[in-house]
């Protein structure tokens, strides 16, 4: 078991904000999930607490500070994806032109410096290791002066629908981190066959150990980098800003008890300066806070329920409640496991990070 984290760019917000929306009515009444919830030390030194609105989230990925709307990093203006098309096709009509007018190299089809330069990006995007993309009004004038065809021949729909977000710039920052903390299966099965009083000491045990684990990150994996490229590195210890959402099955409908906390990518620096986390710091340290979730989980749900264990893996971390262990059991209630197990075979992967890249990159794969 690893952690899964996936970084989360402006827009990618929504999903969570359909579940507040969702759940605010169904959680309460017993269905559905729970909406989402403050944690981190900064979400308190804001006075940020309880459960989030839905525009309270849409602003802290807009790196915005929730409670007082106060500007904490500057937009990473790029130009917008849509407003670009694949090079290949574009590339394959100018050889065939350069063939037929006796050219072998093609920027010599220009007629205009300009039009060079439009070469060029298409021919560098097509490169190994090139974006593979050209914007939709390189491939206007390209197509319409030096190859003389109506783009819509060449591209179709696809053409219009990139020309219509032509000069549109949008924000490409990483907004947040989503870091998801699950418990072994055997504890959600522990809360899920249970009355509602099991549940609460089981919620409760959860609860203890995710703050606990956001404590660890905080003291350990808190960050900022400066200077050009970001050379120097400073740890700071302003806190996080994070909501929690739990989730008490996974999309299969397997009982899957797990949370993802939803860190801002924000901090503020030494020289009193926000700016976005640095993430191989707490990329580092994501290990170590999930095997002390799962430590803390343990050992609260032993001392409130007297629940023993089986050994501890010592790569995952997990352990399974003995009496809940019995492999056949755990297989029946882990429908959402093997179908990750089976995307990994037919990928030819293997292992704990191979399990947790399929877990955040994969729609077919991971939880919520």
């Amino acid at each position: 078991m690893a952690l899964p984290a996936k970084a989360l760019k402006v827009g990618q917000e929504d999903y969570w904000l359909d579940q507040i929306a969702r759940d605010r009515e169904e959680y309460f009444s017993g269905h559905g999930e729970s909406p989402g919830r403050y944690v981190g030390s900064a979400a308190g030194a804001s006075g940020l607490a309880g459960v989030a609105t839905a525009e309270q989230v849409r602003v802290m990925f807009q790196a915005h500070d929730p409670a007082t709307g106060e500007q904490r990093c500057q937009p990473l203006l790029r130009a917008d994806p849509r407003s670009r098309l694949a090079a290949g096709p574009l590339l394959a009509e100018l050889r065939e032109h350069a063939t037929a007018q006796g050219v072998t190299d093609l920027q010599e089809l220009a007629k205009s410096k300009a039009l060079a330069g439009d070469v060029r990006a298409v021919e560098a995007a097509c490169r190994a290791g090139g974006a593979h993309r050209v914007k939709v009004e390189t491939a206007e004038r390209l197509c319409r002066m030096l190859l003389q065809i109506d783009p819509h021949s060449l591209y179709g729909d696809a053409f219009a629908a990139a020309w219509q977000h032509r000069g549109k710039r949008i924000d490409a920052r990483v907004a947040a981190f989503d870091l998801c903390f699950s418990s072994p299966k055997s504890v959600s099965l522990l809360a899920a066959g249970g009355g509602a009083a099991r549940r609460q000491q089981v919620n409760e045990a959860r609860a203890a150990a995710l703050a606990a684990a956001v404590a660890y990150l905080e003291a350990h994996a808190v960050g900022v980098r400066r200077e050009h490229n970001g050379t120097d590195r400073y740890q700071v210890d302003g806190g996080l800003l994070a909501v929690a959402f739990e989730h008490r099955s996974s999309r299969a409908g397997d009982p899957q008890a797990h949370v993802h906390v939803l860190v801002q990518n924000a901090a503020l620096g030494p020289d009193g300066r926000w700016s976005a986390l640095d993430s191989d710091r707490l990329y580092a340290h994501l290990m170590a806070a999930d095997h002390l979730y799962l430590a803390v989980e343990r050992a609260e749900l032993t001392r409130r329920l007297g629940v023993r264990w089986t050994a501890v893996d010592r790569r995952s971390g997990a352990a399974e409640i003995v009496g809940l262990d019995d492999r056949t059991l755990l297989q029946q209630f882990s429908k959402r496991s093997a179908e990750i197990d089976d995307w990994l075979a037919e990928q030819g992967l293997a292992g704990i990070k191979a399990s947790s890249a399929a877990a955040v990159a994969n729609p077919v794969c991971g939880f919520r």
